[in-house]
């Protein structure tokens, strides 16, 4: 649904800002303290640095975006931004999704971790 998007380039900034980063082999997660009471949010952030190619650049994409909605009722209530790292990899759904679940209990714990210092 609408409500867990990000698209404002303020929100962006806020999670650029306030967030810690969590990186996999073929994901960086950028992760905030989330402001939406419905869950989690996600925002896509796919520049031409990943790849010259709006084919694969549109893949990762659709990939990544499928990957949230299929766990989204596990992710924990943060603000997710999700950057693609790796183009000469295969995207596949699957693997996407699960290394988003491990990178963003990563994050969740590292923000926790932030919260905890004095």
């Amino acid at each position: 649904p609408a409500a867990c998007r990000m698209r404002r380039k303020s929100e962006f900034d806020r999670a650029y800002q306030e967030g810690v980063r969590a990186r996999g082999p073929t994901i960086l997660i950028v992760a905030a303290p989330g402001l939406n009471p419905v869950g989690a949010r996600y925002g896509l952030s796919v520049s031409r640095k990943f790849s010259k190619s709006a084919v694969v650049r549109n893949r990762a994409r659709r990939v990544l975006r499928e990957a949230f909605r299929l766990q989204r009722a596990e992710l924990p209530a943060l603000d997710l931004v999700l950057v693609p790292q790796d183009n000469r990899r295969r995207w596949r759904t699957p693997e996407a999704a699960l290394e988003l679940l491990d990178l963003a209990r990563k994050a969740a714990a590292k923000l926790r971790q932030r919260v905890a210092q004095p």
